[in-house]
């Protein structure tokens, strides 16, 4: 303690005159005596009482709150919340330990209003978002691990590389590492402009833009820890959401059917600029089929006059459009940008995805020749030998009646994993609290497949996935064929590399066999959608599983013990 004081005057006594120098915690994550914290503050401030003092970044967690003696509060939380309630949050991720669900962009259905205004509103002092993000890629093995041509060595990133050939998936690392990462940085938009959208809200920092290799290795940055892109995004696409202007869509959601679509514009402002008077255009515009490609012309267009000439969080106006008139079902993008009246004014622009789905009554309209069952029992196994087209949905009667089922399922989880699943593995059974499913997303090798007609995707998760993947219980392919790919994949974490299946095709004896491992009786448009193109997709000739498997060996396959990487606990240090 007599050294951390005395280090603590040295460093005001050497940096202080530094005109960046305007704010001093005593320590990250800091746990003890708050008493000790406040008497150390008390004495820095009476140094350089023109600076800002706090005892510690996310000092006990947040879980304390805001003491006496603090000027701001750089937090997860304001304070202890009950188990379920999301009050005090003030960043929308988190470990499965910590908070229940992982957080808000776990736990609610998509949308772009949500904020942290019931924290911050009830804060005395600034609040900053601590350590914003923290979602999970996969590593790139083949380009990452030749980066390492001094001292150190990736001796963690080869272990995963040879746990990854093991389970037969090499070849899928970099599908694996493109779908996480763009999925990723979806999450990191959302979680940013969450911050932005919070009126009094100070600000946010993220934990790094850079991968961690300690604490079991944490593959969280927007770029790999030698500080080189990994290819998920980029400067310019990055600067629309996390830059000194940054204009915001309020949508309530992204998936429409039959109804009007209103967003509220508005536009964190911190440049120092005035934009009053600037118009902000925007514009909607189709994709075309199931590629990412968008049409040249906005379908629907128009603009908005900034008002104020206010610095923070302000008001523009609200885009109102009838899309029951307008617009056609499939995948549109929401572009805002600003007016430029020279060559030399900053543009800034920002855009959402919005999804439109035809207006479905009841997707099993479309069951035609199809058995659909929860229960793959002798019976309906009997049935598809002699040629009958099953749809099997297992749902919770069904892992609740067959152990040897559930155990080979992982629950459903629609973020890419928080910061490494072993180290909060660790964490969560020495608390008696759950532990995170631990997936990284999904991966969709043909996005054009019969079955997202009505239901358009990327090669990875998006928001019109939400209810889909958190619903669902993904099972272990592990025992079956090691060539064998799902139609949808759930990525695993690199711990255990199991090849997980969401949806999966066979033939089984005569007959054909779909399966998915999530509930698709939904009332919401998109979850419809999906169901109907499965189902469009199985009456029809294209129909014709290439995997041609008994039922013996797919039972078997599908309920024999898989095998687990033996994990000790992790003590924060690297994992080699």
């Amino acid at each position: 303690m007599t050294f951390l004081l005395k280090e603590g005057k040295n460093i005001i006594r050497t940096y202080g005159h530094h005109p960046s120098f305007q704010m001093m915690a005593l320590g990250n994550e800091l746990w003890g005596s708050i008493e000790a914290m406040k008497q150390f503050v008390d004495t820095f401030r009476k140094m350089a009482p023109e600076k800002l003092y706090t005892f510690g970044s996310n000092f006990y967690l947040g879980y304390q709150g805001i003491k006496p003696g603090m000027d701001y509060f750089t937090t997860c939380r304001i304070g202890g919340e009950g188990w379920g309630n999301y009050n005090t949050h003030t960043r929308g991720s988190f470990a499965f330990a910590d908070v229940y669900d992982g957080g808000m962009l776990n736990h609610f259905y998509p949308n772009s209003t949500r904020n942290f205004d019931l924290a911050c509103d009830a804060a005395n002092v600034p609040v900053i978002s601590h350590e914003t993000g923290q979602f999970q890629t996969y590593p790139d093995f083949e380009t990452e691990i030749p980066e390492y041509k001094g001292v150190l060595y990736p001796y963690n990133m080869m272990t995963f590389q040879r746990r990854l050939q093991k389970a037969g998936l090499a070849d899928m690392a970099k599908a694996f590492h493109d779908a996480s990462g763009k999925w990723a940085v979806q999450l990191y938009k959302a979680d940013i402009e969450m911050d932005l959208r919070t009126k009094n809200m100070a600000g946010f920092q993220l934990l790094d833009i850079q991968d961690y290799p300690g604490q079991g290795s944490a593959y969280v940055g927007i770029l790999d820890a030698n500080m080189q892109t990994k290819g998920i995004t980029t400067q310019d696409e990055w600067k629309q959401w996390c830059y000194n202007t940054v204009i915001l869509a309020e949508l309530p959601k992204f998936c429409f059917s039959d109804e009007t679509i209103l967003a509220d514009i508005k536009i964190a402002n911190y440049s120092g600029a005035s934009l009053k008077g600037k118009n902000i255009l925007w514009g909607l515009s189709r994709k075309n089929g199931n590629t990412t490609n968008l049409s040249d012309t906005p379908i629907v267009q128009g603009q908005l006059t900034v008002n104020s000439d206010a610095q923070g969080l302000i008001s523009v106006g609200t885009i109102c459009i009838p899309q029951a008139k307008n617009l056609q079902s499939g995948r549109y993008s929401l572009t805002l940008t600003t007016a430029s009246s020279d060559n030399n004014e900053e543009v800034y622009r920002n855009n959402y995805s919005i999804w439109v789905y035809p207006s479905i009554d009841k997707a099993e309209a479309e069951k035609g020749k199809v058995l659909i069952t929860s229960t793959l029992n002798d019976a309906v196994a009997n049935k598809l030998k002699r040629g009958a087209v099953v749809l099997w949905m297992p749902d919770s009667t069904t892992f609740a009646n067959d152990s040897a089922l559930y155990k080979n399922t992982v629950g459903g989880l629609f973020l890419t994993d928080y910061w490494n699943w072993r180290m909060f593995k660790t964490i969560s059974e020495n608390n008696k609290k759950p532990v995170s499913p631990g997936t990284l997303g999904l991966y969709i090798a043909n996005p054009l497949h019969p079955i997202f007609t009505d239901f358009p995707t990327d090669s990875y998760t998006s928001w019109q996935w939400f209810d889909a993947t958190k619903n669902s219980r993904p099972l272990m392919l592990d025992n079956l064929d090691k060539k064998y790919r799902p139609i949808v994949q759930v990525i695993d974490n690199i711990e255990r590399n199991h090849r997980l299946g969401l949806i999966f095709e066979f033939q089984v004896g005569k007959g054909k066999l779909m399966v998915c491992m999530t509930n698709l009786r939904s009332k919401l448009p998109e979850t419809k959608a999906l169901y109907r193109g499965i189902l469009r997709y199985m009456n029809s000739d294209a129909f014709a599983p290439a995997t041609q498997i008994s039922w013996e060996e797919l039972k078997k396959g599908l309920t024999d013990n898989v095998d687990e990487n033996q994990l000790k606990e992790l003590n924060n240090i690297s994992q080699y």
